[in-house]
C-alpha cells in the first residue's frame, strides 16, 4: 500500500505539473522565475566610463544622462533573493564598449568584462547566467569575441545593442556577427542605447523615451534591409516590452508594403515584427501588458527587471502586478516566470540539468 500511495503521489505531482506548465520535459513550480534583464556594473566598466570623459556628479556617474548605479555581486544575489528571483542572466548595459575608439582597446576592455561576468557566473552557476559583450562596432573583434565566450567559456548567450555608434541592427555589416550567432544556435538579449542624433531627447535622459523608440528602430531596421528574414531562427529578445513596437507595428507593416520602401507582405512583415521575445522591464502594467498579449501572446513574453537601474523599491511591486495587470492564467505564468526563458536559452536547462 505504501510503494501505491508513493507512485500515485509521483503521478499527481506530475500531473499538476503538466497542468501548469503544459508538459512535463521542465518540471519546476510555475513560480520559477528566470529574469533575462539584469545589469553587472563592474569596476573596471566605470573606470573606463569615467576615463573616457562621461560626466560625473557628486561623484555619481552618469550615461546616456542616467546615473549609473552603484552594484556588488552580493547586493545582485541579495536582491534576487528578495524579489524571488531564481536564476539571472547578467549583461552590461548601454553603452557597452562601443565608446572606445580603437578596436584592439575595445576587445581587450571587453575581454577583461566578459571575464568577470564569467567569474560571476561561476561564482553562482545555479544562480546567474552570462551574456557575452562584443566590442562593436569592430565585426571582427566582435564575432572573436563571440566564439571565446560562447565556445570556450560556454556562456548561456550575447547580448547585442538596437545600435552602436550608429551602425544598427539591420546592418548588412552586422551579418558576420549574426551568421556566427545561427551556427551555434545561439540567443541574443537585445539592449536599447542612445541614438546617434542625441538632440532629439530635448535634454532629458536619453533612457526615458529614446530607448524604446530606438529598440523600434532596430527592429524596424531589420525588417526593411531584410536581415531578419535572412536569420529568421535567431531567437532574440528586445528589453522593455519591446518599446513602443506594439502599438507601432501595423503602421511600420503598411508602409514597408508601399512599392517605394520595398513592397512587403503586410502579413509577413507583422509575422517578422511579432517574432521576437520581448521582456516585461518598465512594462508590467495593465495598459502595456494588454498590448503585450494582443501582440505576441504569453508564449514570447519574458521576465526581467533591469536591476540595478531598476531600483527594488519599484522592481518588487512591477513582479507582483504581472499576473493580475494582464489577467495571465497559471499556465501563461509557467511560461513567462520561465518556460520562454528556457526556450531562448537552452544554455541554462543543461545548466539546471532540466
Amino acid at each position: 500500500m505504501l510503494l501505491c500511495s508513493l507512485i500515485w503521489g509521483l503521478l499527481g505531482v506530475l500531473t499538476a505539473c503538466q497542468a501548469s506548465c503544459g508538459d512535463s520535459t521542465h518540471c519546476l513550480s510555475s513560480n520559477y522565475r528566470i529574469d533575462v534583464h539584469s545589469h553587472v556594473v563592474p569596476p573596471v566598466w566605470k573606470q573606463a566610463m569615467i576615463s573616457a570623459g562621461y560626466p560625473v556628479k557628486n561623484g555619481t556617474l552618469y550615461a546616456d544622462g542616467f546615473p549609473v548605479p552603484d552594484w556588488t555581486l552580493e547586493g545582485h544575489i541579495s536582491t534576487m533573493d528578495s524579489l524571488g528571483i531564481n536564476y539571472s542572466t547578467i549583461s552590461v548595459s548601454a553603452p557597452g564598449v562601443f565608446f572606445v575608439q580603437d578596436p584592439t582597446r575595445a576587445k581587450s576592455l571587453a575581454r577583461s568584462i566578459n571575464l568577470l561576468l564569467f567569474s560571476y557566473a561561476r561564482a553562482h552557476p545555479s544562480r546567474l547566467g552570462a551574456l557575452c559583450l562584443l566590442p562593436l562596432p569592430f565585426v571582427n573583434e566582435a564575432v572573436d569575441e563571440l566564439k571565446f565566450c560562447l565556445d570556450s567559456l560556454k556562456f548561456v548567450g550575447v547580448g547585442l545593442y538596437t545600435n552602436a555608434n550608429g551602425t544598427y541592427l539591420g546592418d548588412s555589416a552586422l551579418d558576420p556577427v549574426l551568421s556566427a550567432l545561427e551556427e551555434r544556435n545561439a540567443s541574443v538579449f537585445v539592449h536599447p542605447a542612445a541614438p546617434g542624433c542625441t538632440a532629439v531627447t530635448l535634454g532629458y535622459p536619453i533612457p526615458m523615451s529614446e530607448y524604446p523608440f530606438d529598440t523600434v528602430r532596430a527592429m524596424e531596421n531589420m525588417l526593411l534591409s531584410g536581415q531578419r528574414a535572412k536569420y529568421p531562427d535567431l531567437k532574440m529578445i528586445f528589453a522593455h516590452g519591446g518599446g513602443a513596437m506594439p502599438y507601432l507595428a501595423t503602421r511600420i507593416s503598411g508602409m514597408a508594403s508601399l512599392a517605394w520602401l520595398g513592397g512587403l507582405s503586410v502579413t509577413e512583415s507583422m509575422a517578422q515584427l511579432a517574432g521576437y521575445y520581448f521582456d516585461t522591464a518598465s512594462a508590467a502594467s495593465a495598459l502595456q501588458l494588454t498590448a503585450l498579449k494582443s501582440f505576441i501572446g504569453a508564449d514570447q513574453i519574458v521576465t526581467g527587471t533591469d536591476y540595478p537601474y531598476v531600483p527594488f523599491a519599484q522592481a518588487e511591486p512591477a513582479l507582483a502586478a504581472i499576473k493580475t495587470n494582464g489577467n495571465f492564467s497559471t499556465r501563461d505564468m509557467c511560461h513567462i516566470n520561465h518556460r520562454n526563458a528556457l526556450e531562448v536559452f537552452p544554455r541554462i536547462k543543461r545548466i539546471l540539468g532540466i
